[in-house]
């Protein structure tokens, strides 16, 4: 008799032509790297009777409507989420080549803190708040190939946090391009179904679920840590229980390479480059709901995996410096975010980019004083309600974006 140990096991999910419609086996999968979570699970409702004996003793209830869901945790490394970070937001990724020259805006220069154009507006070019620009051809070598976050624009600047050579010649031979591809909140949804398969390596079988539904992400970041993401769905109740010996999903592709490692990553908060944080989070929530309903014997599932509105909510706990947070929580200030995880490679390093153009404070709540040793830290709360969407000339007309340099 052989045993499943914990590890012998590979996560794969494939997205099907459309509801109802399962994802062939075979190849075209995708492989999940997991660390753990609960996996793929099936629940049914346990239907009592009421049925009164004399006896004291009852008659065997009845099942009731199947449902599935699964949850993992992972670590996260360039192009290990794209496809479901893709469903979440039910939008597509947009790799189409985004670039400007001297042909768009006569020439350039350079000051510490951004890019001027002699002619044309980069607003109306279609630079964005929060994107990652890299200029190439520039006069300056230390100008060139880095990766710089667009931090505001205006009629003719962009403006950037890292610091820049000055060179106040103007460049008439030069390139500021969008490296990558980019994910926004769409104007129309486009609702995905997965195939999910676990297999168990050990003992040779296979649970899919169909009709899946990816619905619920979550990422996490603390000191000497690698950066998670955790995904998690559901499903209208279809599982198969496979005995072939072999996975359904033949020859997954795999994403190669290394997490991305904390340390490595910056996150600016309404305009400041935080050094104080000791923890983060962002949840995004599409709420997935699968509905009891009946009406056929041979069906015993949800017709339909219904999601509603994104939800984004954020946890930042940080070192406890002044009351600027407090002030601008009760003073109900609009905020930002930016998160910046990269590679350990040579310049420019390969990222994922995230943006949180508009939201308030929800809370700031201090740590208890302490004859500990240590720094009183605060914990600011952003709950789902109090973010929404950028409207702004210079926003993605999103409520979160995403941009990264995988393929």
């Amino acid at each position: 008799m052989v045993y499943q140990s914990n590890s012998a096991g590979r996560i794969a999910y494939k997205a099907q032509p459309g509801l109802g419609q399962v994802a062939a086996g075979g190849a075209g999968a995708t492989v999940l790297p997991i660390s753990g979570g609960p996996g793929a699970k099936l629940s049914k409702a346990a239907t009592e009777s009421q049925t009164i004996r004399n006896d004291g003793m009852s008659i065997r209830g009845r099942h009731g409507t199947q449902k599935t869901s699964s949850s993992y945790n992972a670590e996260m490394w360039l192009g290990s989420h794209d496809a479901i970070l893709e469903a979440i937001m039910r939008g597509t990724w947009d790799a189409t080549a985004f670039s400007k020259t001297q042909a768009d805006f006569t020439s350039l220069t350079t000051v510490a803190d951004g890019i001027v154009f002699a002619n044309g507006s980069p607003i109306d070019m279609g630079f964005k708040v929060g994107d990652i620009i890299r200029g190439a051809g520039l006069p300056d070598a230390g100008n060139n190939g880095r990766n710089l976050r667009i931090s505001s624009l205006s009629a003719n600047k962009i403006t950037v946090p890292e610091t820049l050579i000055v060179n106040a010649a103007p460049d008439t031979n030069c390139t500021i391009t969008r490296p990558g591809k980019r994910l926004t909140n769409p104007t129309v949804l486009v609702r995905r179904y997965f195939g999910l398969e676990e297999f168990e390596s050990d003992i040779g079988k296979a649970t899919v679920l169909d009709d899946f539904v990816w619905g619920t992400g979550k990422l996490s970041m603390a000191p000497n840590g690698i950066i998670t993401f955790d995904p998690g769905g559901i499903g209208t109740g279809k599982i198969r229980p496979l005995d072939a010996g072999v996975p359904y999903f033949t020859n997954p592709d795999a994403t190669t390479g290394t997490p991305f490692a904390v340390v490595d990553a910056t996150i600016r908060l309404n305009g400041v480059d935080l050094v104080e944080l000791t923890s983060f989070d962002l949840s995004l929530d599409i709420q997935p709901a699968a509905p009891d309903a009946f009406g056929s014997g041979n069906i015993k599932y949800a017709p339909d995996v219904f999601t509603g509105p994104l939800k984004v909510s954020m946890n930042l706990t940080m070192l406890r410096k002044d009351l600027q947070l407090l002030a601008d929580f009760v003073a109900e200030t609009p905020y930002s975010l930016n998160i910046l995880a990269v590679d350990n490679t040579a310049e420019p390093k390969d990222f994922m980019s995230i943006t949180v153009p508009n939201f308030t404070i929800g809370g700031v709540d201090p740590s208890a004083f302490s004859k500990q040793g240590g720094g009183r830290t605060q914990t600011i709360t952003v709950p789902p309600a109090l973010v929404g969407i950028d409207t702004s000339p210079t926003g993605n007309n999103s409520m979160i974006s995403f941009q990264t340099t995988a393929a």
